[in-house]
């Protein structure tokens, strides 16, 4: 599920409730006064919505809860040891299928499964189950879930609740083990092999708060990443609460979008749980997993506002600016308008090799 939108623009600015400079920020003027306001009132405070939606979540869209039902089985045998690819996604994207292709092309052993619905369920060489049928533990996020953001409701709540229908999934199917990619995702490195990379990790995520690719390696972690959002939407957790406010009055403060995501529990969880979330944009063993095509971050070559791709043997690759290095992409994240691109680096569909 492609949720980041236009968001990623004020990464840059990141959680300034931390530092000593941004608390001095938040006792000025009125702002603290109008902070409390925010805390205290418990519902959304809305702003424009940031424009069309990206990947799986679409604003104005909102899933209906599903009569309880029986789990379908899985179709595909999940015992050969290699980790299965998950895509969670609303209506049938024109992107959705360059990335489900270049999935299942880079990893022909993975099942690849689509968690989706009606609109989508064509796609060959991939499992699809609906989405709804894992919907409980989002549907209970709904109950609790206040709104403090520049997107629009339906649109950040479903940022929050995929995470929810994914470990509904894993535990329904006993799988321990998977890889997330949001939709606008190109995957082009061993899901597997690179498991090992991250075995020390419950999970991981891109540039400290982008789940646009996680690497599950134990479900628990991820139950308790749930947990922790419901502790904080139900104030059992006040404190984190309170961040999650805050940092949403300091960016509106700003001009800057974004307020209380997904991101910011990624970031505030990664603080409360330090060693137990690996990062997945390091450079590791000469290739990376890209957080942001948009972006340079790591630090790579930009050419025409997005990062410089090199092909050699159709494998991506990219200048690494400090050292001047060649490292290998094993995904690309084609974050906003950048999905119009992904036909062009998708060799899994493309009629001659990619040059």
């Amino acid at each position: 599920m492609s949720v980041l939108g236009e968001r990623v623009k004020g990464l840059t600015t990141r959680m300034g409730v931390r530092t000593f400079g941004m608390a001095i920020a938040l006792f000025e003027s009125n702002f603290l006064e109008s902070l409390v306001r925010l805390r205290h009132k418990g519902r959304a405070l809305l702003a424009a919505p940031s424009g069309p939606a990206v990947g799986a979540v679409q604003p104005g869209v909102p899933p209906s809860r599903p009569a309880q039902r029986e789990k379908p089985r899985l179709r595909s045998d999940q015992s050969s040891g290699s980790v299965p690819v998950v895509f969670i996604h609303q209506q049938n994207s024109d992107h959705l299928k360059y990335s489900l292709a270049q999935a299942k092309a880079s990893n022909p052993r993975s099942t690849v499964f689509l968690l989706g619905d009606d609109s989508n369920s064509q796609h060959p060489c991939v499992e699809h189950h609906h989405f709804r049928d894992y919907f409980t533990g989002a549907a209970e996020f709904e109950d609790v879930y206040k709104h403090y953001s520049t997107h629009s409701p339906d649109f950040e709540r479903l940022c929050f609740q995929r995470w929810f229908i994914l470990r509904d999934f894993l535990t329904a199917h006993h799988i321990e083990q998977c890889v997330y990619l949001d939709s606008d995702v190109m995957l082009y490195g061993n899901v597997t092999e690179d498991m090992a990379k991250f075995r020390l990790f419950d999970f991981t995520v891109c540039w400290n708060t982008i789940g646009c690719v996680l690497f599950v390696n134990r479900v628990e972690g991820l139950v308790n990443f749930c947990q922790f959002i419901m502790d904080i939407y139900t104030k059992k957790d006040e404190y984190h609460y309170d961040k999650m406010v805050a940092n949403f009055a300091v960016r509106r403060r700003h001009q800057l979008m974004g307020g209380a995501t997904d991101m910011t529990a990624f970031e505030l969880y990664g603080e409360l749980n330090f060693g137990q979330v690996g990062e997945a944009s390091f450079i590791i063993d000469g290739s990376t997993y890209d957080p942001n095509i948009n972006m340079p971050q790591p630090g790579f070559e930009m050419a025409d506002k997005i990062k410089k791709v090199i092909w050699q043997d159709h494998q991506p690759y990219g200048i690494y600016v400090p050292t001047g290095e060649m490292v290998r992409f094993n995904s690309l994240h084609f974050n906003g308008k950048a999905k119009a691109l992904m036909p062009e680096y998708c060799p899994a569909l493309l009629d001659q090799p990619v040059p």
